[in-house]
């Protein structure tokens, strides 16, 4: 089927809805709707809205389509793009549609699934899941809710979702419209591959129940929504082919492709998802293990032989570089967080940091495969730190954390003194074969230029954040050409220029260089199908000349 009949939702006076009119007012009063996590700084808008239900929500929507007024949507604006940052008209945060709506198990895949609204904390996710406890489950006025999840807490198995982005303080609807992904995405994929419905609402305030599986593009390459009035309008669908890589970079596209995906990752920029179900996986015993090397290049030949070891089954595959150690290193002597972890060796020059499961009961728990693949390397399984408690293993996560949050600090108090200055963190992937050349590109580089650097993340992915440290505008200037030369290089060996991050409004100028005209104009058809007025998001992916 390639029609969907869009739902109208009942009447809310607008004024019902809280609002902060006026910038002067806005900027004094609430300072953190300016920016989101890009430190990208908001141009003057008018409006700040604060809905509380679908239909005030609607109401918003409505109301700035009649007078034709630009809205950006906000949720836990934890973005690294300026996607939630807006450049006038209204800025809709959707802080409060935050409640769990139910967990209920299908049959049909054999899954337990979660319903919840947009702006759902992976964190407070990750909590409810890990306890089983859902406090607005219980005390839910619909009976079948209830004994859904009386259900799910008898259930003697524990449960998880399985996407894991760095920022744990992401909204769930957030991380679906980016198609969120992080270090198990190695392992499990992105938020894509979890999503199994969404809800919509479309740039005229109607809305779009969109299951998994139901919806799909005619064989002639388009989709068909009927309003309420009664109008079809159809939605061409773009036939340009995605990277072989892990990619959050324009719209996503496949030949008779499932409708729900056309909004998974699109940015918001052609409908607001108000709430999402997506599947749980089954919790394991997990062992995590950070393997110290002597050397980058034995960290990019030792995740080679990892990944070629089909018996080894992997979660994810982290790199700390040898300077990012060093980092560490410094961390390690005065940041009390770090207090009971041991000391990093000091013969180490790179580490990979990696998990996979386990069976505590099985008698025959060895690592004798993984201490092969290692020895073949020329590292040493002894050589590590590993853990198995689940302290430990969010001790580690928190120790891989401690790099951007470093980092961070790094340049704010650069900042200080020249105010221009900020960090260029590439969020580039390429296919596998290509892991060892665009490493040597990244470092060889950035050394030749002299500039401060430090690389981490998702090297099971070829996803390497190499972050820039200018610290003058000379620095910032020659690490700006130097991120244009590695986005060139990435695209021309078939990558991604946006791994994970998105494109927000920050990376228009590299989508371009990834897909040509006749592609961006094909993202653009799309855009004017669903938002005429091109009210929604406005600036977000599309480079602006195209977006005109």
């Amino acid at each position: 089927m390639h029609e969907v009949f869009a739902q109208t939702l009942p009447a809310v006076d607008i004024t019902q809805v809280k609002c902060v009119q006026g910038f002067e007012k806005i900027q004094a009063e609430y300072p953190v709707y300016l920016s989101d996590e890009s430190k990208m700084s908001a141009k003057p808008f008018e409006y700040l809205y604060f809905p509380k239900s679908e239909e005030e929500l609607a109401a918003v929507v409505r109301e700035m389509g009649r007078r034709k007024i630009k809205i950006t949507i906000a949720s836990a604006r934890t973005g690294l793009a300026g996607g939630c940052v807006p450049m006038e008209g209204a800025l809709v945060s959707l802080e409060y549609l935050d409640k769990v709506e139910a967990i209920h198990y299908e049959p049909s895949s054999a899954e337990w699934r979660v319903v919840a609204q947009n702006s759902v904390s992976l964190k407070a996710l990750e909590g409810m899941l890990r306890t089983k406890h859902f406090p607005h489950l219980e005390q839910s006025a619909d009976e079948r809710v209830r004994c859904e999840y009386l259900q799910f807490k008898n259930d003697p198995d524990g449960y998880f979702y399985p996407p894991d982005p760095t920022e744990m303080s992401a909204a769930l609807g957030g991380s679906v419209v980016t198609n969120a992904s992080g270090a198990r995405t190695y392992r499990y994929g992105p938020t894509r591959a979890w999503v199994r419905g969404i809800r919509v609402m479309l740039a005229n305030g109607e809305i779009l129940d969109i299951p998994r599986g139901k919806y799909f593009a005619s064989p002639a390459g388009q989709f068909v929504i009927w309003d309420s009035q009664g109008q079809a309008f159809s939605i061409p669908v773009p036939d340009y082919q995605q990277p072989k890589t892990k990619s959050a970079a324009g719209l996503f596209a496949a030949p008779q492709m499932d409708l729900i995906d056309l909004f998974i990752g699109s940015e918001g920029i052609l409908g607001i998802v108000t709430r999402v179900e997506v599947a749980l996986l089954k919790r394991e015993e997990k062992v995590s293990v950070i393997q110290f090397l002597e050397s980058d290049e034995q960290a990019i030949a030792l995740t080679e032989a990892l990944r070629s070891e089909k018996r080894l089954q992997l979660d994810f595959l982290e790199f700390y570089s040898g300077n990012a150690l060093d980092l560490l290193r410094e961390l390690q002597k005065h940041e009390p967080s770090t207090v009971g972890m041991p000391f990093i060796p000091q013969d180490a020059h790179a580490a990979i940091f990696f998990e996979m499961s386990f069976d505590s009961k099985s008698e025959n728990l060895d690592y004798h495969i993984l201490e092969e693949t290692i020895a073949r390397c020329g590292a040493r399984l002894e050589d590590s730190w590993a853990g198995y408690e689940s302290r430990e293993l969010d001790r580690f996560k928190v120790f891989r954390h401690m790099i951007p949050e470093t980092i961070n600090g790094i340049i704010a108090e650069r900042k200080k003194q020249v105010p221009g200055l900020h960090k260029l963190g590439t969020d580039m992937a390429v296919p596998d074969q290509y892991l060892p050349e665009i490493w040597r590109l990244y470092k060889e580089h950035c050394e030749a230029l002299n500039l401060e650097w430090y690389a981490f993340g998702h090297i099971g992915n070829n996803h390497l954040h190499v972050n820039i440290l200018p610290r003058d505008m000379q620095d910032l200037a020659s690490g700006l050409e130097l991120y244009q030369s590695f986005a060139r290089r990435v695209v021309e060996l078939g990558g991604s220029v946006s791994a994970e991050h998105g494109i927000g409004k920050l990376k228009g100028k590299f989508l371009r260089l990834m897909f040509p005209p006749e592609a961006l104009q094909q993202m653009r058809a799309v855009k004017n199908a669903l938002d005429p007025d091109g009210l929604l998001n406005p600036g977000d992916i599309l480079p602006v000349e195209v977006a005109q």
